[in-house]
């Protein structure tokens, strides 16, 4: 009696982990079901409806990364069509989610950053101040920066990373003196101290992506710049300033002519070839 209580047992807990498994098998399915339901409501344009289907995909199936992925775009797409903050925290948390969930998919954990670092950037272009959009400039350059520590990181990835925020840098700069500026009105002391912290990032970047890209053309010109707004802030050391916008100019020239010669000879090649 024992031995037949023990195979009803053994048996009732096989049968037990067949259907477990079976569920799963069956779940992963429906799982791929909704995915592709949610693709072509998403090809439509029909994001939330699209979301909904990317939810359920991952209600079935968490560990799904196209899921995962899908269900943040569709977030991003309508967080496109309105840019309302709330909308583009959840998507944020989307992006978030895919990173925590994925630590050794360098690819999956890129692409959600590159998507993460963009959404940053469109909420600091409808900040409700000032002080929001440089929180969501810091967030986004944060973002950007993660990307470039990430063990698949390519160099021409890391010298745009870098390019970027030193751009940014240098446009913040502008942008607090261009009002004076346009009026040839001089800059106000307390303008040139706020000045100076951008300068100092922008060179410290442009010269990042130049270390990284030797030939980044637009980062020397991007340099060239930066130097004359340190002009700005330092009358007194306009000889050594000069001299470096010009070094910026000659660098910037010599690689677009490198590069205007290589893109001939290379037409030229395949105009060759077709005869």
């Amino acid at each position: 009696m024992k031995t037949t209580s023990k195979l009803t047992l053994l048996f009732a807990v096989l049968a037990l982990v067949a259907a477990t498994q079976g569920c799963g098998v069956v779940n992963k399915l429906r799982a791929k079901d909704s995915l592709n339901e949610g693709v072509r409501e998403f090809n439509k344009g029909k994001y939330e409806e699209a979301e909904g289907k990317f939810n359920r995909a991952l209600e079935l199936s968490p560990e799904m990364v196209n899921a995962q992925l899908f269900y943040a775009r569709a977030l991003n797409a309508r967080f496109e069509q309105s840019l309302t903050e709330p909308l583009g925290n959840q998507t944020i948390k989307a992006y978030d989610n895919i990173i925590k969930r994925n630590p050794n998919d360098q690819e999956a954990i890129d692409r959600a950053l590159a998507f993460k670092a963009n959404v940053y950037k469109q909420l600091g272009s409808v900040a409700a101040s000032p002080e929001d959009a440089e929180k969501y400039k810091n967030k986004q350059h944060e973002t950007l920066l993660e990307r470039v520590n990430l063990p698949s990181a390519k160099p021409s990835a890391k010298a745009d990373v870098y390019y970027t925020i030193g751009v940014d840098m240098w446009q913040a700069s502008y942008s607090l003196n261009a009002p004076y500026v346009t009026k040839k009105q001089p800059i106000p002391p307390p303008v040139i101290e706020k000045m100076k912290p951008y300068i100092q990032k922008a060179h410290e970047y442009l010269q990042k992506a130049v270390s990284v890209e030797p030939n980044y053309a637009n980062a020397y010109f991007y340099e060239k710049l930066t130097y004359l707004e340190e002009a700005k802030t330092n009358p007194t050391d306009l000889k050594k300033i000069n001299d470096k916008v010009l070094e910026m100019q000659e660098k910037y020239n010599k690689i677009q002519g490198i590069q205007k010669q290589q893109a001939t000879q290379t037409t030229e090649t395949s105009t060759n070839t077709a005869k």
